[in-house]
Parts: C-alpha cells; structure tokens; sequence
C-alpha cells in the first residue's frame, strides 16, 4: 500500500466520490431487498393488508425498479431456438448506471468503471451472505471509504493518472515490478490521508489449471 500525495481539489473530489458512492451503494441494497420482498414476499401488492396492486405510479416497491427486469434482449441461438439468458441482480443494475447519470448528473463526473466495481461490491456482499458469512448491511461514514478502479491507469515512476482525478504523486516505497500489468486500484481513505493499493499481473507466468481428482494418481 502506498500513501498518495492529492492536491486540495483532488482530495476533496475523492471525498465528493465517497459520498455519492456510499449513497449508491445503499440504494442499491435497499432496491434488491424491496425488489425480493415485492416478488417473493408482497407478490403483485404494495401492501397486503389492503391488498392494493402494484402501480409504478404509486409505489417504488414495483416490478419497474432496478433489478425488476431480469432478462436480457432476446437471441436466437445457432439451432434457431429462442433464448432471453437469465441476468444477474448487478448486471441489471450496472445496465441501470447510464439511467443514473441522467437522473442525477454530477454522478457523471465519477468514472464508469468505478461506479460499476461499486456494484460488484455489493454483489461480493451478497456472495458472501449465501457462504454464510451474514446479510450486506447499509454503510456508514465510518465503514465506506474506498473505491476501485479497473481501467485507465497509468503509473509514471512516483505519480499515478486516475481517470477522472488526474495525475497525482505517491511515495514509492516499494517500486512497482516491471513488465507487469495493473489490473485494479483501490483507493482508501485513512485519519491520516489517502492510500493507493495496486493489483498487479504478469502475463508471463501461464495459468494453473488444477486437475480433476479423477485424473491424480496417488503414489
């Protein structure tokens, strides 16, 4: 981990990210757990007291929400057979993401990749829950404060491009190996200032490919 050197204007856009990611992070949790009580809890209702029926028009807890359409377009397949491929809770909501910036559009001043890592997030928390390891919870000031980038990087000795942010100064405490490729950065937000961890790859080394049990021998 490296502690990076922002300037004011850079440190205070990454506190502007954080907000605005905590926020989507929680909408986005508050809309799987409406959308699952809405279609395996209150079925077509709003409320099943008074059995008043679902109405986008009247109620956000509809089967027009974010994770309310769970099917892609539809394809034909080589055989000519007809296939709507099933979609995941994230990837509707990553899909969402343009219909986001358009509805509130300083989150288009947060780059792509890291709004869409704020999903996979999100989708890591649930993984977690079905390995029980407990439900995803709603953030708070004090458990939110990183985000990751995918694409865009560029390192330069000492300073680091962010997309979005700029070209800023890290103390390179430990050089970065050459002829590797970054795959993610994360950056966090610590008392005493801002941090940058790097995910790196050498393409150089070929993938294991463990085998199955039926093909080891034992001695």
């Amino acid at each position: 981990m490296y502690k990076l050197r922002p300037n004011v204007g850079q440190s205070d856009k990454m506190d502007n990210w954080i907000d605005m990611l905590r926020s989507q992070y929680n909408w986005c949790l508050a809309d799987r757990i409406s959308q699952y009580n809405q279609q395996f809890i209150q079925g077509d209702y709003c409320d099943i007291r008074t059995k008043g029926e679902a109405c986008p028009l009247t109620c956000f807890v509809s089967k027009n929400g974010a994770t309310g359409e769970p099917w892609k377009d539809s394809k034909v397949d080589k055989e000519g057979n007809l296939k709507n491929p099933r979609r995941s809770a994230g990837d509707i909501q990553i899909t969402a993401l343009p219909a986001l910036k358009k509805a509130r559009p300083w989150y288009a001043d947060i780059d792509s990749t890291v709004l869409q890592q704020n999903v996979k997030r999100l989708d890591t928390a649930y993984k977690n829950f079905f390995e029980g390891r407990g439900f995803p919870k709603f953030k708070n000031r004090s458990t939110f404060s990183s985000f990751t980038y995918t694409m865009g990087i560029k390192v330069q000795g000492n300073k680091i491009y962010l997309p979005k942010i700029g070209w800023m100064r890290f103390f390179n405490s430990r050089p970065i190996p050459a002829g590797f490729i970054i795959k993610a950065v994360a950056i966090r937000k610590r008392q005493d200032g801002w941090y940058l961890s790097i995910r790196i790859e050498d393409q150089a080394i070929p993938d294991y490919v463990s085998k199955p049990l039926t093909e080891i021998k034992s001695m």
